[in-house]
C-alpha cells in the first residue's frame, strides 16, 4: 500500500511540473510581449504630437481669418464658399475641383433657358451657343446640360443639395402611393 502510495505521489508530482513547465514555455511570449507594450507605453508623451499640432494651428488660422473676412454680395454673387462650406447630407465637404465643370443652377426663362456653371473658381451665365474655354453649350433643360468640344457631347447635371434630393425623393414616394 505504502509503495502504491508513493508511486502515486511521484506520477502526480512528476505530473504537475511538467505542466508547469508547459505552461511556462507558453506564457513566455506573452510575458515578453507585455514587457514591450509596457515600455513603449512609457516612453509615450502626450500633447507632443507634431502633425496634431500643425493640423490644429491650421485650423485655428483658418477659423481666425475666416472671422475677419468681410463679405460683399456686390463681387460675386455665387461666391458663397468662403462664407458656407458646401457639404454633402453626411457632413463631408463637396469636391472643388477647379478643372471640373459644375452646373450650379438652370434659369428657365420664356425666351431661352440660362444655366450657371462654375469652372476655374469662376462664374459663367450662359445660354444655348456659348462658350465656356474651350466648350459650347448644346442644350440646357431643368436636369442637365449638354456642352460639346471636339465633336463629342459631356453631360453635366444640376448639383442639388441634400436637402433638395430628399425633398425630391420624398414627393416621389408619395406621388407613387
Amino acid at each position: 500500500m505504502i509503495d502504491r502510495n508513493r508511486t502515486l505521489w511521484m506520477l502526480l508530482v512528476g505530473l504537475t511540473l511538467v505542466l508547469i513547465i508547459v505552461s511556462a514555455g507558453k506564457s513566455y511570449p506573452v510575458i515578453k510581449n507585455w514587457k514591450k507594450v509596457k515600455h513603449r507605453a512609457a516612453q509615450v508623451q502626450f500633447g507632443t504630437d507634431e502633425q496634431l499640432e500643425a493640423e490644429i494651428e491650421y485650423l485655428e488660422n483658418r477659423l481666425q481669418r475666416r472671422s475677419e473676412y468681410r463679405f460683399q454680395l456686390e463681387n460675386e454673387p455665387m461666391r458663397l464658399t468662403n462664407v458656407l462650406y458646401l457639404t454633402d447630407q453626411y457632413g463631408r465637404r463637396r469636391g472643388r475641383n477647379r478643372g471640373k465643370i459644375r452646373v450650379t443652377a438652370v434659369i428657365l426663362g420664356t425666351t431661352e433657358n440660362q444655366a450657371i456653371i462654375n469652372y476655374k473658381e469662376k462664374h459663367f451665365t450662359v445660354t444655348v451657343g456659348d462658350s465656356v474655354d474651350k466648350y459650347v453649350v448644346a442644350w440646357i433643360d431643368t436636369d442637365e446640360v449638354v456642352l460639346t468640344n471636339d465633336q463629342k457631347e459631356y453631360h453635366y447635371p444640376v448639383v442639388t443639395s441634400p436637402l433638395e434630393e430628399t425633398a425630391e425623393q420624398s414627393g416621389k414616394k408619395q406621388r407613387s402611393e
